[in-house]
């Protein structure tokens, strides 16, 4: 019951909008009684702070199956993760939504939704900095920095690709093809300093 609670919801408010949530409505759809939610989500808050939790684990479940820290460049590995925030906003734009973008007035999520979503922030921070351990890329300036640009170049591409061109798929459209020029934004800023080859003594006296 619990999870055709959740899916009705999705569903409805990809229809009508995440802020236009209604009980009333999901268990119309359901074929139950308004009261008999109640069981299961005493109220439209409870009801957002499941949908959050689930996008969240959902979020951090696909972030995690794509192995990002091994990746072989930095090129490589920053395109699959502005790849992921896209895709994962054409399949779950209302999930994605409710929890990048705080559409619902008065909504806050529980503890238990703040800690999953601290969650996914820590993995997706813990992997950049696997990438600069690496040397596959050279921030200027705090790690914590370079991830919060590169996050909000993601959301921002994500957001503005599901607000104008929902339907398009990655690679598609006014902002879902920007991903390979912000790829080389990125390659160009915080592109490894490559260290020159020490010389031995014997070549320095040999130049001497």
């Amino acid at each position: 019951m619990v999870d055709a609670i959740l899916a009705t919801a999705r569903a409805q408010m990809r229809e009508d909008g995440v802020a236009a949530l209604n009980l009333n409505e999901v268990a119309r759809r359901i074929g139950v009684t308004t009261p008999a939610l109640y069981k299961y989500f005493p109220s439209k808050i409870a009801l957002y702070d499941a949908l959050f939790r689930l996008g969240t684990r959902l979020y951090i479940e696909e972030f995690g199956a794509l192995n990002l820290g091994q990746s072989a460049s930095g090129g490589t590995a920053i395109r699959a993760a502005l790849e992921h925030q896209l895709s994962f906003a054409i399949r779950n734009p209302e999930l994605y939504q409710l929890i990048l973008q705080r559409p619902v007035p008065g909504f806050v999520p529980s503890d238990e939704g703040l800690a999953e979503a601290a969650k996914a922030e820590g993995i997706a921070g813990a992997t950049m900095s696997r990438w600069i351990e690496r040397g596959l890329i050279a921030p200027k300036g705090p790690p914590e920095r370079a991830f919060a640009l590169l996050a909000a170049l993601a959301e921002g591409i994500a957001s503005a690709h599901i607000a104008n061109e929902p339907n398009l798929p990655v690679g598609e459209g006014r902002f879902g093809s920007l991903v390979p020029d912000a790829v080389r934004l990125f390659e160009l800023a915080w592109a490894p300093v490559k260290r020159k080859p020490r010389v031995g003594s014997a070549a320095r006296r040999r130049v001497r």
